[in-house]
């Protein structure tokens, strides 16, 4: 017996009398009473009839398949949104009803009294029911706000990222959500933007509620780095590094820390590893340069380093990983399998055939190639670049000084080696200063100056928190190790490193001096490069790139002198982030000069208002050449780079620098020519891709005691075994997944003119008034209501409203319309009520269809999360088949001030004829779209209209 209810069923309900067990009388809840006692007034479709009723003498008549609105209370809004009715039960006397929300995916068990019986989209149409005057309008903003929710939540196009991600990178994250699989190895070129991806793939997970503790392990020089670039492009400011933010010294400790930055040297170390096994098991792990997590196989043997045997304990403690790594393979197959092991250990003996078939990657490794990249045009992203050398003629004193140079550097290496352990430190000042000279003769002079000071014993002692600091810094961003190198020149040892070493140094300091009034380098910087770039363009913007302070002080100073001391502006390892935001701003604003060292070389993308560089040293990591670049040879470049490298062939040093790069330019060319056909878009892959490879560190200290011929050999040996592994690599990566417009192209086409249209035309049933238009079309003046004042909880009646993030960042007077503005979300939620009607229409503007249909289809893995969701608007072609996401429906959406149709859409055979044929094009999408790892969710129907002019087409077909 079911317990006779006191509680009131609200205006909506479905009710049949208490005593009516097999359930004949189906009626509805039309009006409600609280009076002492409280009456129900229901109407009795089987009878025909109205009474009032107390609530007691009703009990629930919901059935399964009924469309349903929860309301929490009598004013209440709907909780959950729209539902269906699964099932209905009883416990303990209570009488439930099982609800599903299509919108969250969840499944919930609710007291039938608080449901509204509502008519949904496929009820509505089936029956012919149209809205009201203005329906057509309303149902394409219902329908807009679908698809603009969509667009962002799988572009991220509409959220509040300082960021415009590129379609690789959207089709990325696309691919990978829509597997069903978080386990992937993320194989992109250099420079095509590993951590914007990572970035948007966690915003989406987060943004579907599939992930919350989260570690992302790093190499030591890169968790700060990565820490900035969450915070700055995606407003992740909740990341905390373990070991410089927080420490842990219980396990319990771990349950304060969902978001952590970890070094992969640092946790691989068994006291932080023991801690470490014991947190709360993760949601995802991310191991950024992942081809630093080896294991070598030696016949059925295996040597596994510690920072693989990290990542092998952590799979354990997660069941999502993902390895970020643009040289995965580096021509040892065996290291290359482990990392897919590591994503699939249960994938071990299917692995083992690899090389027999790699068409396994497809579901595993995911690379994009600058080359291939394009937008959604087709058209190529990257514009190309022109690099041209300077070669600096050599003095006669120059020459003086670097054979003086040599023999000085001749000695302190021999003496670092006859002292052993203790002499190393001598060894690495001696590659400091080859490094220094090849800079600038202003950075090795200043070293120069140091050292005899230190010798001399009139350097003032540098305080202990400068070495932390320095020290600090250096762990924490390998783009400072330049500027921790030359700092180092200023703690040496103050005994001599070898006998007469004050009277070389003497001798060094005495030539260098002069030749800083005679600095050559700098007259061909000034006088063949900055004056001509100058008199072409007058505002003409220039990023120039030094890897030591001393240098770029230099060069400050000479650019102050020739153009004023407003027009310059720095980077460097001695500023905080702020301080780089505020100089980065400034060049972008007022000056035309940005003299950076390597702390530029990652992290700033300059490419909206600068194409020039210059290289005013040639760093002896070529990487180091290919991430400078990248500042501006990215996205959103709308010239070509010009790239100008300086250097001085003439000195020892610099004579190798050039055999290097002249050699791997050599076999870049080679690498990106296809028979006799160079393919010049290839040549900035291939050339990440072999600088990433190459180790030429050992090549060129040993250089300074060997011949030239000797190094050139060494280079090429060096040169011989990268291009091995990139040719490997190469093989293998054919069969990976990438970058596919044919992927994306059922996908509606959407921009932001959606957005705009989408806006204005919620103005109009809200009452909010545009009253002026500025900033060529990106700034709008409206006026709001006083229903939409109390519905956002705003006083002023007036607002600016911004749609262009760059000029929102100068003014705190607009509202960005991007997803945290509180009135696109007003605007969202009132579209999407169920209230607001749009669900049905008779639309005009949709050409040769009689009928349109629009869905939400989802799908969701084998554990029941929901993974991907597309939109889907059904409609017939020309010959009468069913076509999904046509382009008239993007275009159809922009059109305002939709009309209603007149004429008559209550043939419910035809209705039902046409709701099945959109039924069976979706089924079939889903089906087509699911895999073994990915299951279809569900449809959810959003709108349907019916197309003047063309209902009579479908009887004949």
């Amino acid at each position: 017996m079911i317990k006779h209810k006191t509680e009131i069923p609200i205006v909506g309900a479905c009710v049949v009398h208490f005593e009516d067990h097999e359930k004949k009388h189906f009626g509805r809840v039309i009006k409600v009473t609280r009076d002492n006692p409280a009456k129900v007034q229901v109407h009795w479709f089987t009878k025909n009839k109205t009474e009032w009723l107390i609530p007691a003498a009703l009990r629930s008549g919901f059935k399964v398949g009924m469309d349903v609105l929860y309301i929490i209370s009598q004013t209440g809004a709907p909780s959950m949104g729209e539902g269906v009715v699964l099932k209905s039960r009883v416990v303990a006397n209570y009488e439930q009803v099982l609800v599903e929300f299509p919108v969250s995916g969840k499944k919930v068990w609710l007291p039938w009294q608080g449901l509204r019986q509502i008519k949904g989209v496929k009820h509505r149409f089936i029956l012919g029911e149209k809205d009201g005057c203005d329906a057509a309008e309303r149902l394409r903003l219902r329908t807009l706000a679908w698809v603009l929710k969509l667009w962002n939540e799988n572009t991220g196009s509409l959220a509040k990222f300082d960021i415009d991600p590129l379609p690789h990178q959207i089709h990325l994250v696309h691919h990978i959500l829509a597997s069903g699989d978080l386990n992937w190895l993320i194989a992109d070129d250099v420079g095509l933007g590993k951590t914007i991806e990572t970035g948007l793939l966690l915003a989406a997970l987060r943004e579907r509620k599939q992930i919350k503790r989260i570690l992302l392990i790093t190499p030591a020089g890169l968790t700060k780095q990565w820490q900035e670039e969450l915070f700055i492009k995606f407003g992740m400011g909740d990341f905390l590094i373990y070991g410089d933010d927080f420490t842990i010294t219980e396990p319990r400790h771990w349950k304060m820390y969902d978001c952590v930055i970890g070094s992969m040297d640092r946790l691989k170390n068994d006291d932080h590893l023991e801690l470490l096994m014991q947190a709360e098991p993760w949601d995802i792990v991310i191991f950024d340069e992942a081809h630093r997590l080896t294991r070598r196989q030696y016949g059925v043997k295996y040597s596994s380093s510690q920072r693989f045997e990290l990542a092998r304990e952590l799979r354990a403690r997660t069941e999502s990983m993902l390895l970020l790594t643009a040289t995965p393979h580096q021509g040892q197959q065996d290291s290359f399998a482990a990392l897919l092991e590591l994503l699939h250990p249960e994938r071990k003996q299917e692995l083992l055939s690899l090389s027999l078939n790699p068409e396994i990657l497809q579901d595993m490794v995911f690379r994009n190639r600058k080359a291939d990249v394009t937008d959604l045009e087709g058209n190529f992203i990257f514009h190309g670049k022109t690099t041209r050398a300077l070669k600096v003629p050599i003095s006669e004193e120059a020459r003086e000084f670097d054979h003086a140079l040599q023999f000085y550097l001749q000695k302190g290496y021999q003496s670092g080696e006859e002292k052993g352990q203790t002499g190393r430190a001598i060894g690495f000042v001696m590659t400091v200063y080859r490094k220094l000279a090849a800079s600038s003769i202003a950075a090795i002079y200043e070293a120069l100056v140091r050292r005899r000071k230190r010798l001399q014993k009139e350097l003032k002692p540098i305080p202990d928190m400068e070495f932390d600091r320095r020290a600090a810094l250096d762990a924490l961003d390998a783009r400072f190790e330049g500027e921790s190198e030359e700092f180092i020149t200023s703690t040496t040892s103050a005994d001599e490193f070898f006998q007469g070493e004050l009277e070389l140094l003497n001798r060094l300091i005495k030539i260098a001096r002069q030749l800083k009034y005679d600095d050559r380098k700098l007259s061909l910087f000034l006088e063949q490069v900055i004056e001509p770039i100058m008199a072409l363009n007058p505002n003409e913007k220039v990023l120039v790139f030094s890897e030591y302070r001393g240098t770029q002080e230099w060069l400050l100073k000479a650019l102050n002198e020739r153009f004023g001391n407003n027009k310059t502006m720095l980077i460097n390892g001695s500023m905080d982030l702020n301080e780089r935001r505020a100089a980065i701003a400034c060049f972008e604003r007022d000056a035309q000069f940005l003299l950076s060292t390597e702390a530029g070389g990652e992290g700033i993308n300059l490419q909206q208002r600068c194409h020039i560089m210059v290289n005013y040293d040639l760093p002896w990591n070529p990487m180091r050449l290919v991430q400078r670049i990248g500042r501006l040879y990215r996205y959103g470049q709308k010239k070509r780079v010009v790239v100008f490298n300086i250097h001085s062939p003439d000195t020892l040093d610099e004579q190798i620098i050039e055999i290097l790069y002249t050699r791997l330019e050599q076999v870049v060319v080679d690498m990106a020519s296809i028979g006799a056909e160079f393919n010049d878009s290839m040549k900035d892959d291939v050339f990440g891709e072999i600088a990433d490879l190459i180790e030429v560190e050992d090549i060129l200290k040993q250089a300074v005691t060997e011949s030239i011929s000797r190094t050139a050999e060494r280079i090429d040996e060096a040169l011989k075994q990268a291009q091995s592994a990139a040719d490997k690599q190469s093989i293998l990566f054919a069969h990976v997944a990438g970058f596919s417009k044919e992927e994306m192209k059922d996908n509606l086409v959407i921009d932001e003119t959606h957005l705009r249209a989408f806006i204005g035309g919620m103005f109009v049933p809200l009452g909010i008034v545009i009253l002026d238009i500025t900033h060529q079309d990106q700034v709008w003046t409206i006026k709001l209501p006083e229903e939409v004042m109390r519905a956002v909880g705003t006083r002023r009646s007036r607002h600016s409203i911004c749609f262009n993030r760059e000029l929102a960042a100068t003014r705190d007077d607009l509202l960005m319309m991007d997803t945290d503005a509180w009135l696109l979300e007003h605007l969202f939620s009132a579209a999407l009520d169920y209230d607001f009607g749009g669900k049905t229409a008779a639309i005009t503007g949709l050409d040769e269809t009689p009928w349109m249909m629009a869905s939400i289809l989802r799908w969701q893995d084998n554990h029941g999360r929901r993974m991907r969701q597309e939109f889907a608007a059904v409609c017939l072609d020309a010959q009468g088949n069913s076509q999904i996401n046509s382009a008239i429906i993007s275009d159809w959406l922009l059109v305002s001030k939709q009309l209603n149709a007149e004429f008559n859409t209550s043939e419910r055979d035809s209705n039902e004829l046409n709701y099945k044929m959109a039924e069976k094009a979706v089924f079939k999408r889903l089906a087509s779209l699911s895999t073994k790892k990915l299951i279809p969710d569900g449809v959810q129907w959003i709108s349907g209209a019916w197309v003047d002019g063309q209902l009579s087409n479908l009887e004949s077909k």
